[in-house]
Protein backbone atom coordinates (compact mmCIF):
# COMPACT_ATOMS: atom_id res chain seq x y z
CA UNK A 1 0.00 0.00 0.00
CA UNK A 2 2.91 2.49 0.89
CA UNK A 3 4.41 2.52 -2.71
CA UNK A 4 1.23 2.97 -4.34
CA UNK A 5 0.54 6.12 -1.96
CA UNK A 6 3.80 7.52 -2.95
CA UNK A 7 3.14 6.70 -6.22
CA UNK A 8 0.28 9.02 -6.10
CA UNK A 9 1.75 11.47 -4.18
CA UNK A 10 4.53 12.23 -6.67
CA UNK A 11 2.08 12.27 -9.46
CA UNK A 12 0.33 14.90 -7.64
CA UNK A 13 2.93 16.80 -7.06
CA UNK A 14 3.38 16.92 -11.01
CA UNK A 15 0.34 18.74 -12.00
CA UNK A 16 0.46 22.09 -13.39
CA UNK A 17 -1.03 25.12 -11.64
CA UNK A 18 -1.79 26.98 -14.67
CA UNK A 19 -2.48 30.20 -12.53
CA UNK A 20 -1.20 33.54 -13.96
CA UNK A 21 -2.88 36.97 -14.09
CA UNK A 22 -2.33 39.72 -16.94
CA UNK A 23 -3.51 43.45 -16.96
CA UNK A 24 -3.45 46.04 -19.06
CA UNK A 25 -4.16 49.77 -18.48
CA UNK A 26 -5.07 50.99 -21.87
CA UNK A 27 -3.53 51.91 -25.13
CA UNK A 28 -3.05 55.47 -26.02
CA UNK A 29 -0.33 58.40 -24.56
CA UNK A 30 1.59 58.12 -20.93
CA UNK A 31 3.31 60.43 -20.06
CA UNK A 32 6.76 59.85 -18.55
CA UNK A 33 6.12 61.38 -15.44
CA UNK A 34 2.99 59.78 -15.01
CA UNK A 35 4.74 56.07 -15.70
CA UNK A 36 5.33 54.86 -12.34
CA UNK A 37 1.55 55.42 -11.57
CA UNK A 38 0.27 53.99 -14.62
CA UNK A 39 2.65 50.47 -13.82
CA UNK A 40 1.73 50.30 -10.50
CA UNK A 41 -2.36 50.33 -10.89
CA UNK A 42 -1.30 47.19 -13.29
CA UNK A 43 1.19 45.52 -10.69
CA UNK A 44 -1.76 46.39 -7.64
CA UNK A 45 -4.44 44.37 -10.09
CA UNK A 46 -2.75 41.55 -10.64
CA UNK A 47 -1.76 41.06 -6.43
CA UNK A 48 -5.52 41.37 -6.37
CA UNK A 49 -5.98 38.69 -8.44
CA UNK A 50 -3.58 36.42 -7.74
CA UNK A 51 -4.43 36.63 -4.42
CA UNK A 52 -7.79 34.67 -5.66
CA UNK A 53 -5.63 32.39 -7.66
CA UNK A 54 -3.58 30.83 -5.00
CA UNK A 55 -6.00 30.22 -2.80
CA UNK A 56 -7.91 28.21 -5.29
CA UNK A 57 -10.19 31.10 -6.89
CA UNK A 58 -11.54 30.66 -10.08
CA UNK A 59 -10.34 32.72 -13.48
CA UNK A 60 -13.53 34.44 -13.29
CA UNK A 61 -12.88 35.84 -9.32
CA UNK A 62 -9.47 37.05 -10.88
CA UNK A 63 -10.79 39.01 -13.59
CA UNK A 64 -13.49 40.53 -11.04
CA UNK A 65 -10.66 41.27 -8.71
CA UNK A 66 -8.25 42.65 -11.04
CA UNK A 67 -10.84 44.88 -12.58
CA UNK A 68 -11.96 46.46 -9.76
CA UNK A 69 -8.91 47.30 -8.61
CA UNK A 70 -7.94 49.30 -11.74
CA UNK A 71 -11.45 50.85 -11.18
CA UNK A 72 -10.65 51.71 -7.91
CA UNK A 73 -7.54 53.61 -9.11
CA UNK A 74 -8.15 57.22 -10.58
CA UNK A 75 -5.10 56.96 -12.69
CA UNK A 76 -7.59 54.58 -14.96
CA UNK A 77 -9.98 55.68 -17.36
CA UNK A 78 -12.77 52.92 -15.69
CA UNK A 79 -14.56 53.70 -12.55
CA UNK A 80 -13.79 55.98 -10.03
CA UNK A 81 -11.59 58.60 -12.51
CA UNK A 82 -13.24 58.19 -15.56
CA UNK A 83 -13.77 60.71 -18.34
CA UNK A 84 -16.55 62.75 -18.42
CA UNK A 85 -19.42 62.33 -21.23
CA UNK A 86 -20.89 65.37 -22.37
CA UNK A 87 -23.15 66.45 -19.51
CA UNK A 88 -20.15 66.07 -17.15
CA UNK A 89 -21.41 62.65 -15.76
CA UNK A 90 -19.58 59.06 -15.41
CA UNK A 91 -21.23 56.09 -17.81
CA UNK A 92 -19.03 52.79 -17.92
CA UNK A 93 -19.11 49.98 -19.98
CA UNK A 94 -17.52 46.85 -18.59
CA UNK A 95 -17.88 42.74 -19.94
CA UNK A 96 -16.51 39.34 -18.34
CA UNK A 97 -16.47 36.11 -20.68
CA UNK A 98 -15.37 32.66 -19.88
CA UNK A 99 -13.82 29.91 -22.10
CA UNK A 100 -17.31 28.12 -21.66
CA UNK A 101 -18.90 31.30 -24.03
CA UNK A 102 -20.88 32.63 -20.98
CA UNK A 103 -20.67 36.20 -20.59
CA UNK A 104 -21.91 38.87 -18.73
CA UNK A 105 -22.01 42.58 -19.39
CA UNK A 106 -23.16 46.15 -18.65
CA UNK A 107 -23.57 49.36 -20.93
CA UNK A 108 -23.78 52.94 -20.06
CA UNK A 109 -24.03 52.18 -16.28
CA UNK A 110 -23.67 56.07 -13.98
CA UNK A 111 -24.45 54.61 -10.70
CA UNK A 112 -21.34 52.07 -10.21
CA UNK A 113 -18.39 52.30 -8.35
CA UNK A 114 -17.52 48.53 -10.24
CA UNK A 115 -19.08 48.30 -13.51
CA UNK A 116 -17.22 44.94 -13.77
CA UNK A 117 -18.69 43.76 -10.10
CA UNK A 118 -22.11 44.51 -12.03
CA UNK A 119 -20.99 42.57 -15.23
CA UNK A 120 -20.24 39.67 -13.14
CA UNK A 121 -23.46 39.63 -11.59
CA UNK A 122 -25.19 39.53 -15.14
CA UNK A 123 -22.82 36.43 -15.83
CA UNK A 124 -23.56 34.53 -12.82
CA UNK A 125 -27.20 34.92 -13.23
CA UNK A 126 -27.41 33.11 -17.17
CA UNK A 127 -26.52 30.34 -15.05
CA UNK A 128 -30.28 29.93 -13.22
CA UNK A 129 -33.29 29.68 -15.41
CA UNK A 130 -36.10 32.31 -15.50
CA UNK A 131 -39.50 31.38 -15.35
CA UNK A 132 -41.81 30.76 -17.83
CA UNK A 133 -38.67 29.43 -20.03
CA UNK A 134 -37.68 32.95 -20.23
CA UNK A 135 -34.06 33.64 -20.80
CA UNK A 136 -31.77 35.35 -18.74
CA UNK A 137 -30.19 38.67 -20.05
CA UNK A 138 -25.93 38.81 -21.07
CA UNK A 139 -26.03 42.38 -22.12
CA UNK A 140 -27.77 45.32 -19.66
CA UNK A 141 -27.62 49.00 -20.63
CA UNK A 142 -28.58 52.37 -19.14
CA UNK A 143 -31.81 52.42 -16.70
CA UNK A 144 -32.33 49.10 -17.16
CA UNK A 145 -29.14 47.83 -15.87
CA UNK A 146 -29.83 50.44 -12.99
CA UNK A 147 -33.25 48.94 -12.35
CA UNK A 148 -31.63 44.99 -12.63
CA UNK A 149 -28.65 46.26 -9.89
CA UNK A 150 -31.63 47.46 -7.31
CA UNK A 151 -34.14 44.28 -7.67
CA UNK A 152 -30.61 41.99 -6.98
CA UNK A 153 -29.23 44.63 -3.82
CA UNK A 154 -26.35 45.90 -5.93
CA UNK A 155 -24.79 48.61 -3.98
CA UNK A 156 -25.41 52.31 -6.07
CA UNK A 157 -23.48 55.36 -5.77
CA UNK A 158 -24.22 59.06 -6.02
CA UNK A 159 -22.73 59.95 -9.72
CA UNK A 160 -20.67 62.94 -8.34
CA UNK A 161 -18.70 60.57 -6.07
CA UNK A 162 -17.24 58.76 -9.56
CA UNK A 163 -15.69 62.16 -10.68
CA UNK A 164 -12.47 63.52 -9.39
CA UNK A 165 -10.46 66.69 -9.63
CA UNK A 166 -8.62 65.80 -12.43
CA UNK A 167 -11.40 64.10 -14.47
CA UNK A 168 -13.46 67.10 -14.07
CA UNK A 169 -9.91 69.53 -14.93
CA UNK A 170 -9.81 67.72 -18.68
CA UNK A 171 -13.66 67.78 -18.86
CA UNK A 172 -13.39 71.90 -18.36
CA UNK A 173 -10.46 72.12 -20.73
CA UNK A 174 -12.84 70.24 -23.53
CA UNK A 175 -15.89 72.02 -22.43
CA UNK A 176 -14.50 75.20 -23.29
CA UNK A 177 -11.84 73.63 -26.37
CA UNK A 178 -15.58 72.37 -28.17
CA UNK A 179 -17.23 75.74 -27.42
CA UNK A 180 -14.48 77.20 -29.46
CA UNK A 181 -14.20 74.82 -32.18
CA UNK A 182 -18.28 74.74 -32.36
CA UNK A 183 -18.33 78.76 -32.18
CA UNK A 184 -15.72 78.61 -35.52
CA UNK A 185 -17.78 76.04 -37.37
CA UNK A 186 -21.07 78.14 -36.83
CA UNK A 187 -18.73 81.36 -38.10
CA UNK A 188 -17.69 79.69 -41.27
CA UNK A 189 -21.20 78.42 -42.21
CA UNK A 190 -22.48 81.78 -42.13
CA UNK A 191 -19.82 82.81 -44.32
CA UNK A 192 -20.15 79.77 -46.28
CA UNK A 193 -24.47 80.93 -46.55
CA UNK A 194 -23.59 84.35 -47.92
CA UNK A 195 -21.23 83.21 -50.80
CA UNK A 196 -22.50 80.97 -53.39
CA UNK A 197 -19.14 79.80 -54.14
CA UNK A 198 -17.40 78.94 -50.96
CA UNK A 199 -13.56 79.06 -51.49
CA UNK A 200 -11.35 75.74 -50.98
CA UNK A 201 -10.09 77.92 -47.96
CA UNK A 202 -13.37 78.31 -46.67
CA UNK A 203 -13.96 75.17 -46.50
CA UNK A 204 -10.82 73.43 -44.69
CA UNK A 205 -11.15 75.89 -41.94
CA UNK A 206 -14.89 74.23 -41.98
CA UNK A 207 -13.06 70.98 -41.85
CA UNK A 208 -10.79 71.87 -39.22
CA UNK A 209 -13.51 73.68 -36.54
CA UNK A 210 -15.75 70.46 -36.65
CA UNK A 211 -12.53 68.13 -36.67
CA UNK A 212 -10.83 70.11 -33.57
CA UNK A 213 -9.50 67.78 -31.05
CA UNK A 214 -8.44 68.06 -27.63
CA UNK A 215 -4.46 68.48 -27.32
CA UNK A 216 -2.37 67.29 -24.63
CA UNK A 217 0.66 69.04 -22.97
CA UNK A 218 3.75 67.53 -22.17
CA UNK A 219 3.51 65.60 -18.75
CA UNK A 220 -0.38 64.78 -18.72
CA UNK A 221 -1.83 61.54 -20.19
CA UNK A 222 -4.36 60.55 -23.37
CA UNK A 223 -5.09 57.37 -22.59
CA UNK A 224 -9.24 57.36 -23.20
CA UNK A 225 -9.19 53.43 -24.04
CA UNK A 226 -9.91 50.34 -21.94
CA UNK A 227 -9.14 48.54 -19.29
CA UNK A 228 -8.63 44.52 -19.49
CA UNK A 229 -7.95 41.44 -17.88
CA UNK A 230 -7.14 37.79 -18.49
CA UNK A 231 -6.56 35.20 -15.82
CA UNK A 232 -6.20 31.40 -15.92
CA UNK A 233 -7.24 29.86 -12.75
CA UNK A 234 -4.58 26.13 -11.72
CA UNK A 235 -6.92 24.06 -13.77
CA UNK A 236 -6.36 26.07 -16.40
CA UNK A 237 -9.55 27.79 -17.15
CA UNK A 238 -9.57 31.21 -19.02
CA UNK A 239 -11.42 34.52 -18.26
CA UNK A 240 -11.03 37.68 -19.59
CA UNK A 241 -12.52 40.77 -19.11
CA UNK A 242 -12.62 44.96 -19.95
CA UNK A 243 -13.63 47.71 -17.93
CA UNK A 244 -13.77 51.27 -18.92
CA UNK A 245 -15.24 55.05 -18.79
CA UNK A 246 -15.13 55.96 -23.04
CA UNK A 247 -14.21 58.31 -24.43
CA UNK A 248 -14.36 61.97 -22.93
CA UNK A 249 -16.76 63.83 -24.02
CA UNK A 250 -18.97 61.06 -25.49
CA UNK A 251 -23.44 61.38 -25.78
CA UNK A 252 -24.76 60.28 -23.28
CA UNK A 253 -25.64 56.36 -23.62
CA UNK A 254 -22.73 55.73 -25.92
CA UNK A 255 -21.77 51.86 -25.37
CA UNK A 256 -18.40 51.35 -26.03
CA UNK A 257 -16.49 48.13 -26.93
CA UNK A 258 -15.61 47.02 -22.99
CA UNK A 259 -19.09 46.30 -23.01
CA UNK A 260 -19.04 44.25 -26.21
CA UNK A 261 -18.34 40.70 -26.19
CA UNK A 262 -16.21 39.86 -30.14
CA UNK A 263 -15.14 43.77 -29.81
CA UNK A 264 -13.74 44.65 -26.73
CA UNK A 265 -13.14 40.81 -25.12
CA UNK A 266 -12.85 37.11 -26.72
CA UNK A 267 -12.13 33.95 -26.07
CA UNK A 268 -12.42 30.56 -27.97
CA UNK A 269 -11.54 26.79 -26.77
CA UNK A 270 -10.85 24.11 -29.23
CA UNK A 271 -9.33 20.94 -27.62
CA UNK A 272 -6.90 21.75 -25.39
CA UNK A 273 -6.31 24.72 -26.82
CA UNK A 274 -7.19 28.39 -25.50
CA UNK A 275 -7.05 31.81 -26.54
CA UNK A 276 -8.36 34.80 -25.26
CA UNK A 277 -7.79 38.00 -25.87
CA UNK A 278 -8.79 41.84 -24.52
CA UNK A 279 -8.25 44.67 -26.68
CA UNK A 280 -8.14 48.78 -26.39
CA UNK A 281 -8.35 51.96 -28.61
CA UNK A 282 -11.06 53.82 -30.98
CA UNK A 283 -14.29 51.87 -30.18
CA UNK A 284 -16.55 52.69 -33.19
CA UNK A 285 -13.55 51.17 -35.40
CA UNK A 286 -12.88 47.96 -33.06
CA UNK A 287 -16.96 47.63 -33.35
CA UNK A 288 -17.33 47.54 -37.42
CA UNK A 289 -13.83 45.43 -37.27
CA UNK A 290 -14.89 42.92 -34.75
CA UNK A 291 -11.27 42.90 -34.06
CA UNK A 292 -10.92 40.71 -30.94
CA UNK A 293 -12.82 37.75 -32.11
CA UNK A 294 -10.68 38.09 -35.49
CA UNK A 295 -7.10 38.50 -33.67
CA UNK A 296 -8.03 35.34 -31.78
CA UNK A 297 -9.45 33.57 -34.75
CA UNK A 298 -5.98 34.44 -36.08
CA UNK A 299 -3.59 32.88 -33.22
CA UNK A 300 -5.96 30.16 -32.93
CA UNK A 301 -5.39 29.12 -36.96
CA UNK A 302 -1.79 30.21 -37.38
CA UNK A 303 1.44 28.75 -35.52
CA UNK A 304 3.13 32.00 -35.19
CA UNK A 305 1.40 33.97 -32.48
CA UNK A 306 3.06 37.09 -33.18
CA UNK A 307 2.76 36.87 -36.70
CA UNK A 308 -0.85 36.14 -36.45
CA UNK A 309 -1.17 39.59 -33.94
CA UNK A 310 0.79 41.63 -36.50
CA UNK A 311 -1.68 40.63 -39.41
CA UNK A 312 -4.91 41.23 -37.21
CA UNK A 313 -3.64 44.41 -36.22
CA UNK A 314 -2.38 45.58 -40.18
CA UNK A 315 -5.01 43.53 -41.94
CA UNK A 316 -8.22 43.39 -39.90
CA UNK A 317 -7.80 46.53 -38.28
CA UNK A 318 -5.58 49.40 -40.44
CA UNK A 319 -6.38 47.23 -43.48
CA UNK A 320 -10.53 47.52 -43.20
CA UNK A 321 -11.91 50.09 -45.21
CA UNK A 322 -13.85 51.24 -42.38
CA UNK A 323 -10.89 52.59 -40.84
CA UNK A 324 -8.90 53.78 -44.04
CA UNK A 325 -12.35 55.97 -45.13
CA UNK A 326 -12.71 57.40 -41.23
CA UNK A 327 -12.49 60.83 -40.53
CA UNK A 328 -11.21 59.66 -36.91
CA UNK A 329 -7.74 58.57 -35.39
CA UNK A 330 -7.33 55.14 -36.02
CA UNK A 331 -5.96 53.43 -32.79
CA UNK A 332 -5.58 50.00 -31.18
CA UNK A 333 -3.92 47.76 -28.59
CA UNK A 334 -4.41 44.42 -27.99
CA UNK A 335 -3.20 41.42 -25.30
CA UNK A 336 -3.48 38.15 -25.60
CA UNK A 337 -2.47 34.86 -23.79
CA UNK A 338 -2.31 31.49 -25.81
CA UNK A 339 -2.43 28.08 -24.06
CA UNK A 340 -2.16 24.64 -25.46
CA UNK A 341 -2.17 21.92 -22.67
CA UNK A 342 -1.14 19.70 -24.39
CA UNK A 343 2.04 20.84 -25.47
CA UNK A 344 5.08 19.19 -23.61
CA UNK A 345 6.57 22.63 -22.87
CA UNK A 346 3.98 23.67 -20.12
CA UNK A 347 4.03 27.10 -21.09
CA UNK A 348 1.06 30.25 -21.61
CA UNK A 349 2.30 32.43 -24.48
CA UNK A 350 1.75 36.25 -23.60
CA UNK A 351 1.60 38.77 -26.68
CA UNK A 352 1.00 42.40 -27.01
CA UNK A 353 0.51 44.91 -30.09
CA UNK A 354 -1.10 48.50 -30.42
CA UNK A 355 -0.65 51.77 -32.91
CA UNK A 356 -0.64 53.81 -30.15
CA UNK A 357 1.78 56.02 -28.59
CA UNK A 358 2.23 53.49 -25.53
CA UNK A 359 0.37 50.29 -23.92
CA UNK A 360 1.20 49.45 -20.08
CA UNK A 361 0.45 46.02 -18.94
CA UNK A 362 1.78 43.53 -16.03
CA UNK A 363 1.56 39.84 -15.43
CA UNK A 364 2.00 37.23 -12.56
CA UNK A 365 2.43 33.93 -11.30
CA UNK A 366 1.99 32.71 -7.92
CA UNK A 367 6.02 31.71 -8.09
CA UNK A 368 7.12 35.36 -9.25
CA UNK A 369 7.43 37.72 -6.06
CA UNK A 370 6.35 40.99 -7.74
CA UNK A 371 4.29 41.16 -10.77
CA UNK A 372 6.53 42.15 -13.95
CA UNK A 373 5.09 45.53 -15.27
CA UNK A 374 5.80 46.76 -19.14
CA UNK A 375 5.28 50.47 -20.74
CA UNK A 376 5.85 49.36 -24.03
CA UNK A 377 6.48 53.22 -26.15
CA UNK A 378 5.85 52.38 -29.80
CA UNK A 379 9.28 54.67 -30.98
CA UNK A 380 7.74 54.27 -34.78
CA UNK A 381 4.01 55.68 -34.37
CA UNK A 382 2.01 54.83 -36.35
CA UNK A 383 3.49 51.72 -37.20
CA UNK A 384 2.47 48.91 -35.07
CA UNK A 385 4.67 48.27 -32.14
CA UNK A 386 4.55 43.73 -30.74
CA UNK A 387 5.62 42.24 -28.08
CA UNK A 388 5.35 38.72 -26.48
CA UNK A 389 6.54 36.06 -23.98
CA UNK A 390 6.20 32.80 -22.66
CA UNK A 391 5.56 32.26 -19.50
CA UNK A 392 6.23 28.73 -17.61
CA UNK A 393 3.08 26.86 -15.76
CA UNK A 394 4.09 26.31 -12.00
CA UNK A 395 4.07 23.06 -10.77
CA UNK A 396 1.06 22.15 -8.62
CA UNK A 397 2.35 21.15 -4.46
CA UNK A 398 0.01 18.72 -3.16
CA UNK A 399 0.12 16.75 0.35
Amino acid sequence: MEPQSESKATQATAEEDWSAVFVHAGAGYHSVPNEPAHREACASACRAAIAFLKNGGSATDGVEMALKSLEDNEITNSGYGSNLSLDGTVECDASIMEDSGRSGAVGAVRDFKNPSALARLVLENTRKPLSLKRVPPILLVGPGACDYAKQHCFPLVDNKVLVTRHAHARWTKWRKELDIAEHEGRAVNKRQRACRNPSSTSKTAAEKATMKAPMQPDGEDLVTDTVGCICVDRWGNVAAGSSSGGIGMKHRGRIGPAALIGVGTWISREGQSVVAATCSGTGEQMAHTLIASKSVNRMMTMEDEIEALGKSIEEDFMGSRIVKESIMSSAVGIMAIKIDKDSSKDRIRFLYGHTTDSMVMAHMTPSMKDPETIMSRNRNNPETCIGGKSIQACKLAME
